[in-house]
């Protein structure tokens, strides 16, 4: 028989054993995670106000992985993002509209003002040779420029510092002096002060012009008067001093009647034009004249079958691309075809009524119109008035050394067509 103190000893041994094998399998498991000890188990309050159980350990974890996956990623995507859009920029500058525009609108000076990087050729003396307007050498010669609003409207768009101006950051070489004859203290109904008070103010601006070496337009801006026969008398005492004053001018443009309308024929024009041009040409034989058409000066045909019989005269042409299209075109290059003298002394980009917004498919359709036939060209208008076809935001008070958000819509457009010249190396 086993005694009791045999049987004491074994049964102590079989606890210790059994204490140590559960101690065991206890530990591995914790060890590996399974199971943790009451102490180390805390209370977390989740988003529905519900409580939660989590170790320690599972807290801590992801933000040593938040932390450590930051620095590496992050910078990886930027770096990604941002090489190839320098280098399409580069291999590519030209390959949109879109960013051509963005080329154009950078191009400022130091001080933010817009400046085309262009400055269009002075050719000196010019004339009307085949239907062409060119220079002392029988070259063919294209003016770009701006036409004034009104000056008796908006003198202050006609300063020789804003002629400067245009010299200098739009790079012009013609600046069109729109003075009208019977609207709004027209020259031929504000009195005698206000003619001469006009008239100083055009010889101030072909000053400004002459010094800056530009082609300047003394435009006799017919309109509301409709027939030029009108005020035929004031024409003529008008274009007889400007032309006495300025006959040593190579530079001097005369325009003798801006959009005759209405009932006007070309009969009435042809008949006005043969009066006033002879009192210029007795005092300068060679000077450059342009003669408005009927329809607002749209009505080319009529004058293709009834030309005047004067030398260095050209035929003015108007368009405003929102309202004239395919048939305006056809009829201009018809008629230059046929070898007319055409100058485009005034248009625009808008309505004919001057509002609306700017058409650039027709707009591109009539430059391309223009460039091919190397029209000479002024747009209209320069003055911050409230309206489509004004190159100067009506909120602009400025009359000079405009920024590029000076610019009305037309005048964005037209300075960015300038800025081609800078572009592609070529002035005209």
């Amino acid at each position: 028989m086993v005694s009791k103190k045999k049987k004491f000893g074994a049964f102590i041994f079989a606890v210790i054993f059994s204490i140590a094998i559960v101690g065991g399998i206890f530990g591995v498991c914790y060890y590996k995670g399974i199971v943790s000890y009451p102490w180390q188990i805390k209370n977390v309050t989740s988003a529905d106000n519900t409580i939660a159980f989590s170790k320690e350990e599972t807290v801590s974890e992801p933000e040593e992985v938040v932390v450590e996956e930051k620095p590496e990623v992050k910078p990886s995507v930027e770096t990604e993002e941002t090489k190839p859009e320098p280098e399409t920029t580069v291999e590519e500058p030209e390959t949109t509209e879109e960013e051509q525009d963005v080329d154009f609108n950078s191009l400022l000076s130091e001080d933010g003002i817009a400046n085309t990087g262009v400055k269009l050729d002075y050719y000196g003396a010019l004339s009307v040779s085949d239907g062409k307007l060119v220079d002392s050498h029988g070259k063919e010669v294209q003016l770009t420029g701006i036409s004034t609003h009104g000056i008796n409207w908006f003198p202050e768009f006609a300063a020789p510092e804003t002629i400067a101006s245009l010299r200098n950051n739009f790079g012009i070489n013609v600046i069109r002096l729109a003075m009208y004859t019977s609207d709004y203290n027209g020259y031929c109904v504000g009195g005698s002060d206000n003619q001469k008070d006009l008239m100083d103010k055009i010889c101030s601006a072909v000053d400004a012009a002459t010094e800056n070496d530009m082609y300047v337009i003394i435009d006799w801006h017919t309109l509301n008067d409709e027939n030029p026969n009108t005020y035929k008398a004031e024409s003529i005492q008008f274009f007889g001093e400007m032309v006495r004053k300025y006959k040593g001018n190579d530079n001097v443009i005369y325009e003798i009647c801006n959009e005759p309308n209405g009932d006007t024929t070309w009969s009435d024009i042809k008949s006005y034009a043969k009066e006033v041009i002879p009192v210029i040409r007795n005092v300068d034989s060679d000077a450059v004249i342009l003669v408005g058409t009927p329809e607002w000066s749209s009505d080319l045909e009529s004058v293709q079958d009834d030309p005047l019989n004067f030398k260095n005269i050209m035929y003015t042409y108007h368009f405003y691309a929102a309202s004239h299209k395919d048939d305006a075109r056809a009829e201009l290059e018809s008629a230059l075809e046929a070898g007319l003298p055409v100058f485009i002394s005034e248009y625009g980009l808008v309505s004919a009524d001057g509002n609306g917004s700017v058409d650039t498919k027709e707009a591109k359709k009539w430059y391309d119109l223009i460039d091919e036939y190397k029209l000479s060209s002024c747009i209209w208008n320069l003055s911050n008035k409230d309206e489509g076809s004004a190159l100067i935001s009506a909120d602009c008070q400025s009359t000079l050394d405009w920024k590029y958000e000076d610019l009305s819509d037309e005048g964005k457009y037209f300075f960015d067509k300038l800025s081609e010249g800078n572009k592609t190396g070529n002035d005209n």
